[in-house]
C-alpha cells in the first residue's frame, strides 16, 4: 500500500491538479490542508527533507519527497513515478 501525503491550501489550483492526477491514477492520498498552518508546514518539511519549501502543494510518496505539482507531473511523464510506488 502506498502512502501519499499532499499538503494543500483551499485556493491552490496546482493542488487541485495534483489531486486530480492521483485520482486519475486511482491512487489514494492523505490531504493535509495547511490554510491555518502554512508557515509551520514550510519549516517542518524544509527541515525533514533538507529542501526549501515555500509553496503548496507539497507531495511525499512513500517517504520520498517529490515536491510540487510540476515535479509530480514530470516524474509521472518520465515513468519514475512507478518506481516510487509499491
Amino acid at each position: 500500500m502506498n502512502k501519499i501525503d499532499i499538503y494543500t491550501s483551499s485556493t491552490c489550483p496546482y493542488c487541485v491538479k495534483a489531486k486530480k492526477l492521483f485520482q486519475m491514477l486511482k491512487l489514494d492520498y492523505i490531504e493535509h490542508n495547511v490554510d491555518d498552518g502554512f508557515e509551520k508546514m514550510c519549516v517542518e518539511l524544509s527541515e525533514k527533507y533538507n529542501k526549501t519549501v515555500q509553496t503548496v502543494p507539497q507531495i511525499i510518496i512513500n517517504g520520498h519527497y517529490v515536491g510540487g505539482y510540476t515535479d509530480l507531473e514530470a516524474i509521472h511523464k518520465s515513468g519514475k513515478l512507478k518506481e516510487i510506488l509499491n
